[in-house]
């Protein structure tokens, strides 16, 4: 899979511009804030359907304008697509000029991005684990940022109505109809989940052993709030049943609290070096380590999964890392094509071949 255009209009400070990519490797450079980030997150876009900065729709249009535009063409071994997507108030996406909702493109077009925050994967909260593991699925599964969506919906109402329970105590009979919603949503969330983490942990693993020379093992594994150990494979009605008794058990909690104490929404991605929590005891380069194998091994089972490699957009990232670690990044995405972002140019340009963009005020200059 490979970007042949992308053309940018109203985009954050991008005024308009059209870059013709390079099949493998495309360098964009210049000074910071210039547009160089922008770019990367308009191509990935097109994938996950969300900023992989966590940027509002609003927050990506330019300033004083009501809309942004963002055309791709792109390929795979069959053929070129041309995708559009315009923000507005909402999202509007086409492809190959036939209007349809965003996540019914997804696994069209596939990218892995791999930036700052993610070398702080390992070392951060819960919740970027988790948003790490929501962004990876989306690219896989087209139901998945449905089902996700209307949890986060369904949570947000429900710890609306757990707040006015101090007020109206009567409104605790709605409760358990709010739980038996939430616990269907939740369940297939969490046998998306566990799923994909089973063979994260294999593909990410063996990076691991690679980068430390065997003598180090990477292991990652889903712990639920709900389920604990026993984790369903599949979606079944007695696990749903088993997700609502969860919440029913935690009623009390919940009141107490003001909030929903179990579920999707608090679960996390243990991820343990030799046995140990790395979070915990693993030393900065063994977290920044399994941070990058964990990445690499999102992009390598895209490409398994989907039978095409993914493009791969690596925002500044490789200045942070040494050179046998930058090799090793390289090496194992020579099938794939790559953006790279970067301050300075010698970072990159003595591993790699391609073609070099200049961005200067939202401007492209090659």
């Amino acid at each position: 899979m490979r970007v042949e255009t992308l053309t940018a209009e109203g985009f954050r400070n991008i005024e308009k511009i059209t870059l013709s990519a390079d099949p493998q490797m495309n360098i964009l450079y210049g000074k910071n804030a210039q547009g160089k980030t922008n770019l990367l997150e308009a191509i990935g876009l097109f994938s996950s359907g969300k900023s992989f900065r966590g940027a509002k729709d609003s927050e990506m249009i330019g300033f004083g304008r009501e809309w942004a535009k963002l055309t791709l063409s792109f390929a795979d071994s069959r053929r070129t697509q041309q995708a559009e997507l315009i923000l507005s108030g909402e999202k509007s996406y086409r492809k190959n000029g036939v209007k349809m909702p965003l996540q019914e493109k997804t696994s069209e077009f596939c990218c892995a991005v791999f930036a700052p925050r993610h070398l702080s994967l390992i070392a951060d909260g819960p919740q970027e684990r988790r948003s790490f593991l929501d962004t990876a699925i989306s690219a896989l599964q087209p139901g998945y940022a449905s089902y996700l969506s209307q949890y986060e919906r369904l949570i947000r109402q429900k710890n609306a109505l757990l707040k006015e329970l101090f007020k109206n105590p009567r409104l605790a009979d709605t409760i358990p109809l709010w739980d038996r919603q939430i616990a269907k949503a939740g369940t297939v969330l969490t046998c998306y989940r566990n799923d994909y983490v089973k063979k994260l942990n294999q593909t990410a693993g063996a990076l691991y052993r690679g980068m430390t020379g065997k003598k180090e093992t990477l292991c990652l594994s889903y712990r639920s709030t709900v389920f604990g150990d026993i984790l369903p494979e599949e979606y079944r009605t007695e696990a749903a049943e088993a997700y609502l008794e969860a919440l029913a058990d935690f009623a009390e909690e919940d009141r107490k609290n003001g909030v929903t104490m179990l579920g999707v929404h608090r679960d996390d991605m243990v991820v343990e070096i030799d046995g140990m929590p790395a979070r915990l005891y693993g030393s900065q380069g063994q977290k920044r380590s399994a941070a990058i194998c964990c990445k690499l091994g999102e992009a390598l089972l895209l490409q398994k999964i989907l039978k095409e490699p993914p493009v791969m957009l690596l925002d500044d990232v490789m200045s942070e890392l040494d050179e046998e670690r930058q090799a090793y990044i390289c090496n194992r995405l020579r099938q794939m094509q790559v953006f790279i972002t970067c301050c300075d140019i010698s970072h990159t340009l003595q591993l790699q071949n391609g073609r070099v963009f200049r961005v200067e005020k939202g401007r492209l200059a090659e």
